[in-house]
């Protein structure tokens, strides 16, 4: 009987730790019960360690939910082998938001400590689950975006880089203890965060300021010397911007689609709002976190040095992609914008890819991934 038990036990362990992935939780913390809902990736083992993702929800009743069904970072993470944490607003009249400055939410209203909820949330999930404390990562949608500014500009030591979505800075001044690597994603089309800057449609009538002036601010802060420089322009799909050349090896990126709404690019509708296909905003986070930990050095993960790897030229490309340093043993994966498989093989220079339609793709050549632009 004893072996039976044990063996029981072991089975709905084992069967735990691969099916049970969504842990919802809460801690006290500012003199009320703060709640956060955990996603472990498919295999996980506690005796690894982890990128951590937090991902804020925007203004929503329906709180982790509706970034989750959103974003797909929950499949990502299984993919990708992350943890993703998606913390909740406090909850008034039925709505969940944050405090994230000088905004529109109710949290601002009551004056909300979230800055001292996240703190204590991450301390209690470094206690709980093997983490990188190193590889700790913020996004967010609209007043979750927002918060993710004010959490780089004020616990700054706790996170590698953020990636807003359909956000702006709304918390002033900017002056974080550290320059923190950005990049954000936005379109347009917004009406409730108007990229030009203007009042919000709806009924809170809040002034977002224009993302240009927002991001001259930062990247003054940054000391940056090359100014949105523009990587790819195109008015029937997207801009690609960069902020280069800043302190301690940082990056701002900028990606603005010409469709969509006030939505998270290549993620699901909700709503009844238009996204974007032109390009993943989770499939171009993750990648862009992985280059970076709160020390000033970049991980290697996609900068790998040219003298040891591969570099595809010309890029961009019209037809063939051609490459130096290879064995002829490599196999390569070609992706689209949005982290579609479009080719397989092995044979990618003798490959005809005049058919692609131009735009952005990644080339993964075993483990690491190239930028490409076809054009």
């Amino acid at each position: 009987m004893k072996k039976i038990i044990l063996f029981i036990s072991l089975t709905i362990i084992t069967l735990t730790s691969v099916f049970c992935q969504n842990v919802y939780d809460s801690i006290y913390v500012g003199n009320r019960w703060r709640t956060y809902m955990t996603h472990l990736p498919i295999g996980y083992n506690p005796s690894n360690h982890y990128p951590l993702v937090l991902a804020f929800h925007g203004g929503s009743p329906l709180g982790y939910q509706s970034i989750q069904y959103q974003s797909g970072l929950s499949q990502k993470a299984d993919t990708s082998n992350f943890i993703v944490v998606y913390p909740e607003g406090v909850k008034v009249s039925g709505n969940r938001t944050w405090n994230a400055g000088g905004c529109c939410a109710p949290a601002t209203t009551l004056n909300i400590d979230d800055v001292g909820f996240v703190n204590s949330l991450l301390n209690n999930l470094f206690t709980a689950r093997p983490i990188d404390t190193t590889r700790v990562y913020a996004t967010g949608f609209s007043n979750g975006s927002l918060l993710c500014y004010r959490l780089a500009n004020q616990l700054t030591h706790r996170f590698a880089a953020i990636a807003p979505v359909a956000g702006d800075l709304m918390y002033y001044p900017w002056n974080p203890s550290r320059v923190i690597p950005i990049i954000s994603f936005h379109s347009y089309l917004d009406q409730n965060v108007k990229y030009f800057g203007g009042i919000t449609v709806g009924a809170t009538g809040t002034y977002f300021p224009p993302q240009d002036s927002m991001f001259n601010i930062i990247s003054s802060n940054y000391n940056c010397t090359v100014l949105k420089d523009t990587l790819y322009h195109n008015v029937s799909q997207y801009d690609h911007f960069k902020y280069s050349n800043c302190s301690c090896n940082s990056v701002i990126e900028q990606y603005v689609s010409y469709d969509g709404e006030h939505s998270w690019p290549g993620g699901l509708a909700s709503g009844g709002v238009t996204v974007s296909n032109q390009f993943s905003a989770t499939y171009l986070m993750w990648q862009f976190f992985q280059n970076y930990t709160t020390t000033c050095l970049t991980t290697g993960i996609n900068n790998i040095p040219d003298k040891v790897h591969s570099k595809v030229y010309p890029n961009p490309f019209t037809d063939k992609i051609n490459l130096t340093n290879t064995t002829g043993m490599e196999n390569y994966i070609l992706l689209n914008s949005i982290g579609q498989v479009i080719w397989t093989g092995t044979k990618v220079e003798q490959t005809d890819f005049s058919y692609l339609t131009n735009g952005l793709y990644f080339l993964k050549v075993d483990s690491r991934v190239i930028k490409l632009i076809k054009e």
